[in-house]
């Protein structure tokens, strides 16, 4: 009997072949693994991405792009339209870097190029953001006026022997204590928690009584506010060269926010400069050497310097309306030397800005030095000074700002020499070269410089600054007087003031409203 089926059936490498009914079927199959040449699945050829270095690279690169964006849009002091730009270059610059890693058609050499330029801009990128942190921190550093320090001190003659309080359990102390009372008496409380009540102390009339009664040996030691050191130069110039500080008794105390703040942008605006006669911290009271107001316009890009003679006769509001010299006013802190200018010369004063000696020393060496135009030779500190176009270095530019005895018209040309020093700080501040040692020139700025104007207003400043890049026209003026020996309140005796030449009051007052109303 013929069969109708026949089914052949071969198994040989990866095929089965049946014949049904006269056709044939082929079916193919896998292979038995034998452990040769093993078959990869495709999920296992592609990398997890948490393990693929072009995903760090590039989230590095986003992460300080987001981080400089955030910057430039909080600080405020780039325009806007430079942020922009800024914004849409990075934009480009990170497809352009993510495809060179992630692109279809991109080799292996130009995925490594890829790697070095995000690594390159991510090394600007950083500097950029150091450089806007920076910024951000002195400008709310020098805007951060919360307190004033008052330093008291115990002082002694180098020859004394005497080097801590301790030596002096059983010593004699002095001071002036009426014209500091408050400052005197909680140094003498911080000398008793310290050594006890052995010592004796002694109450004089005035500073010029108690050195006196330190170097004839009547005490040991004297207590000085450092804020009326500079007081001791009027009988004892040597003063500073013959004692030394063996204790000191810091005081810190709140600054009411005095300011009258106007849109810096569009609005003129005076600033009071001051410059305290000290070293070290800008927070301390001391007298104030530099008297200065600078009317600012910011529609006519027009700055006038009016400089004040230290030994102005007014009266001061600090000292109840008493006449003395407006150095004085210092000692008593900013505010009165502030509220006092603003009421003897009859105008607003918006803002103040303070510096002492180390800053001036401090900011011009940052800027890398300044040019000043100086009329008059001179000698000053161990340094000559020629007539011309000049350079000054910190040291220098300080030693240029202080001098007055060279002149004939005595501290009148010294102020005038420090608006010449302000002149080339701002025209040095403006240019290019402020670029060169950007994160100096901060670090400078604040350590030793201070404002009661807002950060905000500082910022938008300098934000349209940026914008317009237009240059200023400053100008310079002085008001003047006559010599005469009259009483000093601060000092308890009568010393030489300047009383004030009221037709040059009159006619600074009124080239400053021409600035500020200028169109």
């Amino acid at each position: 009997m013929q069969k109708d089926d026949k089914k052949v059936s071969t198994q040989k490498g990866t095929s089965k072949t049946t014949v049904k009914n006269g056709s044939k079927t082929t079916v193919k199959s896998t292979s038995k693994n034998t452990g040769k040449n093993p078959v990869k699945h495709a999920s296992s050829t592609k990398k997890e991405w948490y393990k693929d270095p072009r995903f760090y690279f590039l989230g590095v690169l986003y992460c300080l792009m987001a981080f400089l964006f955030i910057q430039l849009v909080m600080i405020g002091v780039i325009p806007m339209k430079y942020t922009a730009v800024a914004v849409v270059l990075l934009a480009l610059c990170a497809w352009a870097l993510w495809w060179l890693q992630y692109g279809k058609k991109v080799n292996r050499v130009n995925q490594t190029l890829g790697k070095i330029l995000i690594v390159v801009l991510s090394i600007l990128l950083i500097v950029g953001n150091l450089y806007l942190n920076k910024t951000s921190n002195i400008i709310g550093k020098i805007t951060d006026v919360a307190y004033e320090t008052d330093t008291v001190s115990v002082i002694v003659l180098n020859e004394s022997g005497y080097e801590n309080l301790y030596d002096l359990e059983n010593g004699a102390f002095g001071a002036y204590e009426s014209a500091d009372a408050e400052n005197t008496t909680a140094t003498l409380n911080d000398i008793r928690d310290a050594i006890g009540d052995g010592f004796n102390y002694h109450a004089y009339n005035s500073y010029d009584d108690e050195a006196k009664a330190l170097y004839e040996g009547e005490i040991d030691a004297l207590i000085l506010n450092e804020a009326y050191r500079g007081l001791m130069e009027n009988s004892y110039p040597t003063f500073d060269q013959d004692t030394k500080v063996i204790y000191s008794h810091e005081i810190k105390r709140e600054v009411n926010d005095f300011s009258k703040d106007v849109d810096v942008t569009n609005t003129p605006f005076n600033v009071y400069i001051t410059g305290i006669d000290t070293y070290g911290s800008v927070a301390t009271r001391s007298r104030s050497d530099v008297n200065m107001i600078a009317t600012v316009n910011p529609n006519t890009h027009q700055i006038l310097l009016t400089s004040i003679p230290r030994d102005f006769y007014v009266p001061q509001t600090c000292q109840g309306g008493a006449q003395d010299k407006l150095t004085h006013t210092g000692i008593f802190g900013v505010e009165c030397t502030v509220n006092t200018a603003e009421q003897f010369f009859g105008i607003e004063i918006n803002y103040y800005a303070r510096v002492n000696f180390t800053s001036l020393i401090s900011i011009v060496d940052a800027l890398g030095g300044i040019t000043v135009d100086n009329p008059n030779y001179f000698t000053a500190q161990g340094y000559t000074f020629d007539v011309g176009s000049i350079y000054l270095d910190g040291d220098q530019a300080l030693a240029f700002s202080r001098e007055r005895y060279s002149f004939a018209d005595g501290d009148r040309e010294r102020g005038r020499n420090q608006m010449r020093v302000i002149t080339g700080m701002i025209n040095k501040a403006i240019s290019p070269a402020i670029i060169y040692n950007y994160t100096g020139i901060m670090d400078a700025i604040g350590g030793s410089f201070q404002t009661n104007m807002g950060s905000s207003a500082i910022t938008s400043f300098i934000n349209k600054q940026i914008d317009t890049m237009n240059g200023w026209e400053i100008e310079q003026q002085s008001v003047t007087g006559y010599g005469d020996t009259l009483y000093s309140p601060a000092n308890g005796f009568y010393s030489y003031m300047m009383v004030p030449d009221m037709d040059s009051v009159n006619a600074a007052v009124a080239r400053i409203n021409e600035v500020l109303y200028a169109e």
